[in-house]
């Protein structure tokens, strides 16, 4: 049985990041970068108006102007403003070399001319590379894309960015007493929760569920599952249930069918002892246990940092807080990692759960409460959390 840093270590070394490919630009928000982009031209590619009202050249010093015409965005601009000539602008008007902009606040309008106030300044001009000149890096490699970095490869035509690709995860519920969410049970059946909580467990990460599949405890059922296309070709192979050591549990024997190398076959914390990782090349199998809160806490412990190395993510450190008030925690031989939520005020409290398999003991937690092996942490306490949100 191996430690959780010793898991963590090795998720570490069998791990890396996917290999970069180039995805659609609006499915690329929260991927990582993985070229460097480089400006084709001059930001702004030309002089442009910054406020509606009147250009002028600025080699004249006059206040008073004839209306010759007018820029609108998108037209081309004139060669020169002939002196005592003013063109109506807009912002993004372009605009000839040697020109300047009164805004319309300042200038009074009558019979075809304009007379600019006293305290009317000539200027309001985005002149051409003054943001960024043809060459220069725009995005740097290895940046994290949001809807800003996204903005601004489209406005250079990048349609399709290489970037670290999100990874693709293949989900296998397992059990004979599981049915469909939409079904009723029968004495001795429960709905399929864990489809759900998986489901909304990955897209949170950021990965993509392909495929999820259900089969009972039989090894020849859970192989059936397993030929769809999508689990062969999955980053990500998690099953759900079936990871200890009963006379039921399939999953060890799945994945050496299946050709997986399995390093861990049990992990010494509380909950989420029979948990599984093993590797096929470069795809990672892993097994959860199948109550819900094993299921919670294996993930956040370690499908997500598996996530988050195959994606090149930052993970969030754990963070030293203030226990407040809260459920009475037991003490335990092995780490436990307790549900718990933040609180506003900067600390964090203990939520109760009755056993691994208590669903609902789940709603509202946003953490991971760190107890040390025969450990029993007071109020007032500073503890170790991982935020799970």
């Amino acid at each position: 049985m191996l430690s959780v840093q010793e898991v963590l270590a090795l998720i570490e070394e069998h791990v890396p990041p996917l290999n970069p490919r180039p995805v659609l630009l609006e499915e690329a928000r929260g991927l990582r970068l993985r070229q460097e982009v480089v400006s084709q031209n001059d930001e702004p590619p030309f002089h442009r108006s910054a406020m509606d009202g009147f250009a002028v050249s600025l080699r004249g010093q006059a206040r008073d102007f004839v209306i010759g015409g007018e820029i609108l965005p998108g037209d081309p601009p004139p060669p020169a403003i002939p002196e005592g000539t003013t063109l109506r602008v807009f912002t993004g008007s372009a605009l000839p070399e040697g020109a300047g902009v009164f805004k319309q606040e300042d200038v009074r309008e009558a019979d075809g001319k304009i007379r600019v106030s006293e305290e009317g300044v000539c200027g309001y001009v985005r002149r051409q590379g003054s943001i960024a000149r043809a060459g220069d890096i725009l995005v740097p490699h290895a940046t994290l894309l949001g809807p800003a970095e996204l903005a601004v490869l489209a406005a250079n035509g990048i349609t399709q960015p290489l970037v670290t690709p999100r990874p693709r995860v293949a989900h296998l519920t397992t059990g004979r007493e599981i049915v469909g969410i939409g079904q009723v049970p029968a004495p001795g059946q429960i709905r399929n929760a864990n489809a759900t909580l998986i489901r909304e467990l990955v897209t949170q990460c950021g990965a993509a569920l392909s495929v999820q599949a259900h089969a009972d405890e039989s090894l020849p059922s859970a192989l059936a599952a397993c030929r769809q296309p999508a689990f062969s070709t999955a980053d990500v192979f998690m099953v759900s249930g079936g990871s200890s050591h009963g006379k039921y549990d399939r999953t060890r024997a799945l994945f050496q069918e299946l050709g997986f190398t399995t390093l861990c076959e049990a992990v010494n914390c509380r909950p989420g002892k029979p948990f599984l990782f093993a590797t096929r090349g470069s795809q990672v199998a892993v097994g959860l246990p199948g109550n819900p809160i094993s299921h919670f806490v294996t993930f956040h412990l370690f499908v997500r940092k598996v996530l988050q190395r195959m994606a090149e993510g930052t993970p969030r450190p754990p963070e030293r807080m203030r226990l407040s008030e809260g459920a009475q925690i037991t003490q335990d031989a092995r780490e436990t990692f307790w549900p718990a939520r933040l609180l506003d005020s900067g600390g964090v409290c203990a939520l109760p759960w009755l056993d691994s398999g208590h669903l609902a003991a789940l709603m509202g937690v946003n953490a991971l409460l760190h107890v040390p092996a025969q450990s029993l942490p007071r109020p007032g306490k500073l503890v170790e959390v991982i935020p799970t949100g």
